[in-house]
């Protein structure tokens, strides 16, 4: 599943090239993790030309831990009428189950749980009588995705919408069908220190504490 596709720009300038390419490259290195956009999903300001639906991972985080993913929606008119509404929205979450175990899902203030409606693996919210273009809101915070995490290493987490599910997708008031979701991205997983390298750790710190104080001490003199 991709984006919907944008009409093509034939650049003319060299200098007008590298703009671009340097705002692409700058809203890449603005988010914390891995994460990967459609190809023409940015315009040259780096806003999304239409509705983002991604989540915000940490560069890093630690195995064991519980960690809470926001939900979010970059330029939620972007490309929408002026009096549009934003109903609702739901999507199919996919992750790697060897590092990743989902814990949960909390709608934002707001919104309604509707994930109970959708089919196993399915993500989904309502706001009835829903948020207006008139709020001029940059972005929406959509709510939370809880997980444990079992391992160290790269994990992986996608979310889509299938073509043509009425459930899935970005929900408006206007318009024939729903937007779609198409976004994957990964963090990096630490591992617990092993109770024998931690103390050697701690040993060292309080060996290199002792030294100086030494050394401090035969300053005095």
């Amino acid at each position: 599943m991709t984006f919907a596709t944008t009409a093509a720009l034939k650049l003319g300038r060299p200098s007008l090239v590298a703009a671009l390419l340097g705002a692409a490259g700058l809203l890449a290195s603005s988010l914390a993790s891995a994460q990967t956009l459609p190809p023409g999903a940015i315009t040259s300001t780096g806003l999304p030309l239409e509705p983002l639906l991604r989540l915000e991972l940490p560069a890093q985080a630690q195995q064991g831990q519980t960690l809470n993913v926001a939900i979010r929606l970059d330029q939620p008119f972007a490309g929408r009428a002026a009096d549009d509404v934003f109903l609702f929205y739901g999507f199919k979450l996919d992750f790697d189950t060897s590092q990743l175990r989902f814990k949960g899902f909390a709608a934002a203030e707001g919104w309604s749980d509707d994930s109970g409606f959708l089919r196993p693996g399915e993500i989904g919210a309502s706001n009835f009588p829903g948020v207006a273009a008139a709020a001029a809101q940059s972005w929406l915070n959509l709510g939370a995705l809880q997980f444990e995490l079992l391992s160290a290493g790269a994990a992986w987490l996608q979310i889509n919408s299938p073509e043509g599910d009425l459930n899935l997708g970005l929900g408006y008031a206007q318009g024939a069908s729903n937007l779609p979701i198409d976004w994957r991205g990964s963090l990096q997983v630490s591992a617990v220190p092993e109770p024998g390298a931690l103390a050697m750790m701690l040993a060292g710190l309080l060996g290199l504490g002792l030294v100086q104080r030494r050394r401090v001490l035969g300053q005095n003199k």
